[in-house]
């Protein structure tokens, strides 16, 4: 009888963990379905790029993330990942249709890849190799400096530069680099 309890017991132990690591690692669709961009990626280098619908640096960032997405085509996935609990799936639509966007997008309302990538703020991104291992995290570059304030163009373009050198196989020479945005609420 203790054998059966100690089975059971153990049974359930693993199925809680491994229910807690599938929450740790997965986002969802905007149809609620459970998503881990970095196992669906098939060895690709993985982009997620944090954004959130009511962030005005996200949105004057939307055609710079797009041209950035379509250089990279069949070489670099990327995500739209959106970490505002608040944010619905039909807000996510419609700013989707309204910006253009083409990418597959994600809510992470667990901050699940929020985690793993070290955000904290929209618009930022993180670069995963082709082993999954994440190889920078950070601004999309240099265009803003300070909340409202930005240069004419932007003079450093670190998320281009990782991307580059996660393709190649190798670290890129700035992993990390601190942007301007919107805060990312209720990290932990």
């Amino acid at each position: 009888m203790s054998r059966v309890v100690l089975s059971v017991a153990s049974v359930l132990g693993l199925a809680i963990c491994a229910s807690t690591s599938l929450g740790q690692q997965t986002a969802l669709d905007l149809d609620d379905r459970p998503v881990d961009p970095l196992q669906t990626a098939s060895h690709k280098v993985v982009v997620l790029v944090f954004v959130r619908t009511d962030c005005p640096i996200s949105n004057r960032y939307a055609p710079t993330i797009q041209k950035l997405s379509a250089a990279y085509t069949g070489r670099a996935e990327f995500w739209l990942v959106y970490p505002d609990k608040a944010e619905s799936a039909a807000g996510i639509r419609k700013y989707l249709q309204d910006y253009g966007y083409k990418l597959p997008a994600l809510r992470d309302t667990g901050h699940s890849l929020v985690k793993r990538s070290g955000a904290q703020i929209t618009p930022e991104a993180a670069v995963f190799d082709r082993t999954g291992r994440l190889t920078y995290h950070g601004r999309i570059d240099d265009w803003f400096y300070a909340f409202g304030r930005a240069r004419s163009a932007p003079t450093t373009h670190e998320l281009d530069d990782a991307i580059l050198a996660a393709l190649a196989g190798h670290h890129p020479v700035v992993a990390t680099a601190n942007g301007v945005g919107c805060y990312i609420s209720d990290l932990q």
